[in-house]
This record gives C-alpha cells, sequence and structure tokens, in this order.
C-alpha cells in the first residue's frame, strides 16, 4: 500500500517565501520613514500613496496618522508582490532553514536598529547629502 504522506515531499521554500516578504516589508517601512523625514516634498509623496487609508488625512477627534498611510501602503505593496513572486518560484525548492533562520533574526535585529534615530540618522544623513536629496 502506498501511503499518501509518505510520497509527498516537504519543500523548506515556501517557508522562505513566506518569510523574506516581512523583511523586505520591514526594511520598506524604515527606508520610507527616514525618506520623509528628510524634506516636507518627499514626506507629500510617500504620504500621497497612503490617502487611502482612513484617517490619513483630516482633524476629527482621532486626528491624521498622515506619511505614516504611505509608509504603510508601501510596505504591504512590497509585502505582497515580493511573496506572491517568491512563492512561485520557491515552492518546490529546498533550502536550508539553518542558514536562513541566522540570516532571518540577524537581518531582523539590523533593520529593528534603523529605526533608532541615533544610531540610524548619520548613515540616512549621509546617504541624503550624497544624492543630494537635502
Amino acid at each position: 500500500m502506498n501511503n499518501e504522506s509518505e510520497d509527498q515531499k516537504l519543500y523548506s521554500g515556501p517557508v522562505v517565501a513566506a518569510s523574506l516578504p516581512l523583511l523586505l516589508a520591514f526594511l520598506t517601512l524604515m527606508v520610507s520613514h527616514h525618506i520623509s523625514r528628510l524634506t516636507k516634498e518627499l514626506d507629500k509623496v510617500v504620504h500621497s500613496y497612503g490617502h487611502w487609508i482612513p484617517g490619513s488625512t483630516g482633524s476629527g477627534p482621532a486626528g491624521s496618522i498622515g506619511s505614516y498611510s504611505g509608509k504603510e501602503t508601501l510596505a504591504l505593496g512590497v509585502w505582497l508582490a515580493s511573496w506572491l513572486i517568491f512563492h512561485l518560484l520557491w515552492r518546490k525548492q529546498d533550502f536550508s532553514l539553518q542558514l536562513w533562520t541566522r540570516f532571518f533574526v540577524v537581518s531582523l535585529s539590523v533593520i529593528t536598529l534603523g529605526f533608532f534615530h541615533p544610531l540610524a540618522d548619520p548613515i540616512v544623513l549621509f546617504i541624503a547629502d550624497l544624492v543630494g536629496a537635502r
């Protein structure tokens, strides 16, 4: 008797395909946050992506979340697009989960540190000066 569960091979690609988009979305949130802080014009550009979110504009009792709505929208778009692409590409691939877990934890730590302004501001301002965004 052929057991169906023994015939199905489990791939690690879907795990990587599901977790890498989280890193990319978190990275997008961090980068768009720092970009929106450079000038009011860049803040308006980032904010323009999120006007569809309720509470993105206005001054009612709940206030306005402002350009954070654009940052959320960009992160959501990157997460969804990258998840779809990676899922289609890697659904039958095998990766080293031990190596991926290390990469994931280190990347998540580095991105989290990127939200701390005393650490990130010198790098952000250096890059902004380099590309003339200030």
